[in-house]
């Protein structure tokens, strides 16, 4: 089963927000040994929502305020790679199912 390893940040900071500054969220890819990142959380900004990113604006997710085993919806779509969710800090597939764990390198 493949902990999502969930990170927040703030738009304009790379490193970790602390508790009440997120605005952003990564996570490990369940298909590759790399990060996913720049998720937007909903309400954390002032930028236009928009799910299908289509009318100015950017697809953002809402989060369950759970730092340890968050939860996000909707789905997670990286086009080819992955199309899934997050949910109590892990990642499964469409159906529900969790993804299997994947070798990782140092980080």
């Amino acid at each position: 089963m493949a902990d999502a390893k969930v990170r927040f940040h703030k738009l304009d900071d790379c490193v970790d927000a602390l508790p009440g500054q997120e605005q952003l969220f990564s996570f490990d890819c369940p298909k590759h040994p790399r990060r996913c990142f720049g998720l937007v959380i909903a309400g954390k900004t002032d930028l236009k929502r928009d799910p299908q990113g289509k009318n100015d604006g950017i697809a953002q997710w809402d989060w369950d305020h759970n730092r340890s085993t968050p939860s996000f919806a909707p789905s997670i779509n990286c086009g080819s790679c992955w199309h899934g969710y997050i949910r109590g800090g892990r990642t499964v597939d469409c159906q529900n199912k969790d993804e299997p764990e994947i070798p990782r390198g140092e980080r």
